[in-house]
């Protein structure tokens, strides 16, 4: 019993700690933005002309375009391989630093529904976090798409999004979302929901 308690310690210490560094890092990235904005606005106020096209995209920093894997090598077929669709970086890096707590895990990345469905077929994802406020389109589309592909049409897709709606939830839980988490979420509960996923894989 004492051993028992002991480890069921250990797990909230570390749970707490995890929590702990993802706010951490949350608060330094606000921070580190929140400089970059005025250093970017006082620039401009100096040159006091609007910037062309070609110097916005020059300051404005560019994200990665291909899958980020992340906890392990792409090359192991055993590791659990996940697929987050989330246009967000800094929402992305928070599942990056999650899932730190769980090694092993091959993490891919997409931005967009299209680049989600192109990776779904081809990485064979064994559970899709899938945001709804996509810039091409909506994550019902992705999810309605992921269902009608043989290859994926039973993989668990676990949607992550701001809209807090009953209806919505209903909706997408409804359309086939094996869950519904809405941000921010419960570090705990989300990581509950990821072991489940994988104890039954």
């Amino acid at each position: 019993m004492k051993t028992e308690n002991h480890d069921h310690l250990l797990q909230e210490l570390r749970l707490a700690q995890l929590e702990i560094k993802v706010l951490r890092e949350q608060l330094l990235k606000s921070a580190e933005q929140a400089q970059k904005n005025r250093e970017e606005m006082e620039e401009m106020t100096a040159q006091n002309a609007p910037m062309s096209p070609t110097e916005e995209s020059v300051i404005v920093p560019m994200r990665p375009t291909k899958p980020v894997p992340t906890n392990g090598s792409a090359t192991k077929s055993n590791a659990p391989r996940v697929l987050c669709v989330e246009d967000s970086e800094p929402n992305y890096r928070l599942i990056e630093s999650i899932l730190e707590d769980r090694p092993g895990t091959d993490l891919y990345w997409a931005e967009s529904g299209q680049r989600a469905l192109a990776l779904a077929q081809e990485k064979s994802p064994q559970l899709i976090l899938l945001d709804l406020d996509l810039p091409d389109m909506h994550g019902s589309k992705v999810l309605e798409s992921l269902q009608s592909q043989p290859a994926t049409a039973e993989t668990p897709v676990i949607v992550i999004s701001a809209d807090a709606t009953p209806s919505q939830i209903e909706r997408m839980l409804s359309a086939g979302a094996r869950n519904y988490l809405t941000k921010p979420f419960e570090i705990r509960r989300f990581l509950c929901i990821f072991d489940e996923v994988f104890a039954c894989a």
